[in-house]
């Protein structure tokens, strides 16, 4: 009895739908030995200690932060001040700016520049991104963090409004980013923070513009992820950062019912870690995270009764009395 043995020659001459299935075959069983990796390498990093975890190193670098005149990208601002790295702050409020870098000076960093900036302007974007390449050096972190909610029902929405919130919390990340990006895919590193929010994986009331807006950071986060990753651009690392209400004033007036407002200082922190832990996917609070799913997989009746009549969404919204401005959220 003579056997024969499938060569590298035999696999090249196969029918194209064997060839496919074949291939087929042995992507499953990659990418079921490295899920098997990836999940004990996700266990491993959530038990183990920050004080025994390897950081990333940001001193010297240079950070950029829009909206951080105020609110959370002010905090954000003074974490990254404390870790010795170069602060650059984009702000439509100059009043906003010098307040942000009075409070770092007062904390002794003086290494800190802040711009006027319309970001929903793309020429003003790039002049002003030119100027800090020149000033200040090339941007090393890039952490969009500027936005802003009007929360009114959809047939009470402005058209300039509605552009508005469009303009400054999505079409901005396209200037900001095509502004900042060639340089970190020149030497392959360098990091992207997209600042999205709860909304933006649950529609809410009033939110029709905004909510939509957030959506969209988070179809263009994951795409411009894809994109990099596909072209092997590995280190230029890219976070999701996806809170729930947080208690800077631009939600004032809204009371969730089954959660606390996020403290600002707390969405500062997690930021900061997630840059430093290189972390692609932030939800907060995380318990937000496992809920969301759901929508997909209860009947459509039901999550509307769980929105309305338990959590109560809508009604809590119904209360908000936000500040109008420009600020993260």
């Amino acid at each position: 009895m003579t056997t024969t043995t499938a060569t590298s020659s035999d696999l090249l001459h196969m029918d194209k739908p064997l060839r496919a299935f074949y291939q087929f075959f042995l992507d499953l069983i990659v990418f079921a030995l490295k899920s098997i990796y990836f999940i004990l390498e996700s266990l491993y990093y959530t038990i183990l200690p920050d004080r025994f975890r390897k950081l990333k190193n940001i001193s010297g670098q240079v950070v950029l932060i829009t909206g951080g005149g105020g609110g959370v990208g002010r905090l954000i601002a003074l974490n990254f001040a404390k870790l010795e790295a170069r602060i650059v702050i984009w702000d439509i409020n100059q009043e906003a700016i010098k307040t942000t870098i009075d409070l770092l000076a007062k904390h002794g960093y003086h290494n800190c520049k802040g711009y006027v900036v319309d970001i929903s302007d793309r020429e003003q974007v790039y002049q002003r991104a030119a100027q800090v390449t020149e000033e200040v050096g090339h941007v090393d972190i890039l952490i969009n963090n500027a936005g802003i909610v009007c929360c009114k029902p959809f047939w009470e929405l402005h058209d300039r409004v509605i552009q508005n919130t469009y303009n400054i919390n999505i079409i901005s990340h396209y200037w900001t980013v095509k502004a900042f990006l060639p340089y970190m895919m020149r030497h392959n590193r360098g990091h992207i923070v997209t600042v999205s929010s709860v909304t933006g994986m649950l529609g809410t009331y009033g939110c029709s513009d905004y909510a939509a807006t957030k959506y969209a950071t988070i179809g263009f986060h994951e795409s411009l992820l894809t994109d990099l990753k596909t072209h092997g651009y590995d280190q230029v690392h890219m976070s999701l950062i996806c809170p729930s209400y947080i208690n800077t004033g631009m939600f004032s007036g809204v009371k969730p019912r089954l959660q606390t407002m996020l403290e600002p200082q707390y969405v500062a922190d997690r930021i900061e870690d997630a840059v430093r832990r290189n972390e692609v996917w932030c939800v907060l609070p995380n318990s937000i995270r496992l809920l969301t799913p759901l929508k997909c997989f209860l009947p459509a009746k039901m999550c509307w009764e769980l929105m309305s009549r338990v959590i109560r969404g809508p009604e809590s919204m119904m209360m908000f009395q936000g500040r109008g401005r420009v600020a993260a959220g």
